[in-house]
């Protein structure tokens, strides 16, 4: 690596960067002006509103009710500090027609001793007048029971206030004030940094193929790793501008807003300390910074597939729901930054940033989430430099070319699929799974696993079958001979071993992941044990491996290296079970798949693996009793030392073999 080429790179991009106003603007502009405008007016538009709404006179009235109106009216002139809102008592008529006429606010009506108010919820003033007159009836409730109280000869205070409950707020003003800065800042802070890394991401990656400047660029006698890293380091430094602007500004418009306010109430004595906030303020923006440079490296990975400006602002936006969605984590009742959220992306960095203004300092956590930000923006900058390597890539038509968007009769025949064409059918797979796949559980119990397998395995045939897709080569239809078939085996006790061991580990840390397994299970109880060998261990094996080593690693494999093709289908298999135990077992699991099926060259080979896995899984659910007897250490909560060494040394030994056996050229 050259310092002084790399210099003159970083030079390069950071001058076009700045030659671009949007840039400019969303890197500048916005954070210096939105801030003040969202937090500080806002807050002043709200308290004007409701300043004119105590302003405002409101008319009610009262139907074949005199004595009742007699009584609210006089409370409604005495009590109107109390109330709130300057309320006029008007007679109508009829006071339905008045009410839809809006001619009044709202109107009373009793029947016997019930009470009626009748008003137009979707209208602002009558609304507001409802409310007064709430208010006013319980105030004259109260004091017609006091008068009953009275009547009796009974002590009103003893009967209505047999006890005294008061409440006293031992937080300070600061961690109150602090507590509702955590709660807002990550959101805005998140969005914005988004907003300043993710066009220049778009500049230097989208911008440069529609300029026609990328080939020129990569003639340079400089290596794809420094041109990679130049434009990293660039994007990267608007971000972390943008990140310490936005701190800044954000503080800047929160001091402000609560200074005003305490400055307003100069009857409360509340004595504030701005600078206890110093110390969470510096090191949230450091760890901003830190962020900015994932956030920088998730941009330019997502951006680099895009043709021009437009395509990579369509795919820019599913990631900025994403992470905006992730900033919303403090506001979530019971969420805090554990051992378990430290290394969730986006949603470490929004809870870190929550403890630090409510005066949570865990040092050792704030350290996993610096160093977790750090590792996954390494990782985003490995995959970069993997695309940036790979020219079908990089000049592909990226995901514009969606076959599913074109007329069959218009299609080659054996074509391969595209990116586009993974990420749509992985999108609409999810969807249906997500909610056709839900509804019919709730609605058919066991019969919706059955709807929910039924979707995976159809959708990958359909879109395989309208593009005219080379079938054989896409899903690697091919015979396997015996050593396949042995190492497949293998490697699939391999799988569920090691599987068993890390999910026995991963048990006591995430409960109620364990929890939602246990309920699966008692889903399943009380079916026959052929149909569940065919629902639970027969079609996931076969549709699952269709849509995974199937059509997902098919075109991986065709437009990537083999490691990017094996580690990206064992993530996406993994995310596709939607729980965080399962995450860690099913990649363990889908690892062991994905390398057979590619070194055998056969999904036959991860369909029997899949299989033999499931029906181990199955047989576990339904003979615990006789498999216990059998093998014990199988059915065991928690696994001592001596138990998870031993299991773990079988594991490799299977894993081994297997790969010894598939490895072997003659294999399919």
């Amino acid at each position: 690596m050259n310092i002084k080429r790399m210099g003159a790179l970083f030079r390069r991009e950071i001058r076009d960067i700045f030659r671009d106003k949007k840039t400019m603007i969303m890197m500048v502009l916005l954070p210096l002006v939105l801030y003040p405008l969202l937090i500080v007016g806002v807050a002043l538009l709200s308290s004007s509103i409701i300043q004119s709404q105590e302003e405002k006179t409101y008319l009610v009235a009262f139907e074949d009710c005199k004595a009742l109106e007699t009584e609210i009216s006089a409370i409604l002139q005495e009590k109107q500090e109390d109330i709130g809102y300057q309320v006029d008592v008007v007679q109508k008529e009829s006071c339905k027609q008045a009410l839809e006429a809006e001619e009044i606010d709202a109107y009373v009506t009793m029947d016997g001793k019930e009470i009626t108010i009748n008003y137009l919820s979707a209208k602002d003033r009558s609304s507001t007048a409802s409310y007064a007159l709430d208010e006013a009836l319980d105030i004259y409730r109260a004091a017609l029971t006091e008068k009953q109280i009275v009547e009796a000869g009974l002590d009103v205070d003893q009967i209505l206030h047999p006890i005294l409950v008061g409440e006293e707020d031992m937080s300070t003003a600061e961690e109150s004030i602090g507590s509702l800065i955590g709660m807002m800042m990550p959101f805005f802070i998140i969005t914005m940094i988004l907003l300043g890394a993710i066009y220049p991401a778009i500049d230097v990656t989208a911008g440069e193929k529609e300029r026609g400047t990328l080939e020129t660029l990569l003639t340079l006698p400089v290596t794809n790793f420094e041109m990679i890293m130049s434009k990293f380091l660039a994007v990267s430094c608007i971000a972390c501008v943008s990140a310490i602007l936005n701190v800044i500004s954000m503080g800047g418009a929160m001091a402000f807003l609560v200074t005003s306010s305490l400055a307003a109430a100069a009857d409360i004595n509340v004595a504030f300390d701005f600078s206890v906030f110093l110390p969470g303020i510096l090191f949230t923006i450091l760890v901003m910074m830190v962020f900015a440079l994932f956030v920088t490296a998730v941009c330019m990975c997502t951006c680099v597939f895009a043709k021009n400006f437009k395509d990579a602002n369509n795919y820019a936006t599913p990631v900025m729901f994403v992470f905006m969605f992730a900033g919303y984590a403090p506001m979530l009742p019971d969420l805090e930054l554990t051992a378990q959220t430290a290394a969730i992306p986006v949603v470490n960095v929004a809870l870190l940033v929550a403890g630090l203004f409510e005066f949570n300092y865990n040092y050792a956590l704030f350290g996993v989430v610096l160093a977790s930000n750090v590792a996954y923006s390494l990782l985003a900058v490995m995959v970069l430099g993997r695309i940036y390597n790979s020219e079908s890539v990089l000049f592909s038509e990226g995901f514009s070319s969606v076959k599913l968007f074109d007329k069959r009769s218009e299609m080659k025949e054996k074509q391969m699929p595209g990116i586009g064409d993974c990420v749509l059918l992985m999108c609409i797979v999810l969807l249906l799974m997500l909610y056709g796949g839900t509804y019919a559980q709730l609605k058919l119990g066991f019969g919706g696993v059955v709807v929910q397998q039924a979707f995976i395995l159809v959708c990958p045939l359909i879109y395989a079958w309208y593009m005219k897709a080379d079938w054989k080569r896409l899903f690697s239809v091919k015979p396997v001979k015996t050593k396949g078939v042995l190492g497949g085996i293998c490697l699939a006790i391999a799988g569920f071993l090691l599987a068993l061991v890390v999910g026995a580990l991963l048990t006591p840390v995430f409960p109620q992941s364990a929890e939602s397994l246990q309920a699966m299970d008692e889903m399943l109880k009380g079916q026959s044990v052929w149909i569940l060998i065919l629902v639970v261990a027969l079609m996931p094996a076969i549709g699952e491996e269709l849509l995974f080593r199937g059509f997902l690693m098919g075109t991986l494999r065709e437009k990537c290296k083999p490691i990017v093709a094996i580690v990206a289908t064992t993530l996406i298999f993994a995310a596709y079970h939607m729980s965080v135990l399962k995450m860690f077992t099913i990649s363990i699991v889908g690892l062991v798949l994905t390398v057979a099926a590619y070194m055998t060259g056969s999904i036959f080979t991860s369909m029997l693996m899949h299989f033999i896995n499931n029906l181990i899984s199955v047989l576990l659910s339904l003979y615990p009793e006789q498999i216990g007897k059998l093998f014990p250490v199988l059915l065991k909560e928690s696994l001592g030392v001596a138990e998870v060494l031993i299991i773990t040394l079988i594991g490799v030994v299977f894993a081994f073999a297997g790969w010894l056996l598939v490895r072997k050229k003659d294999v399919a």
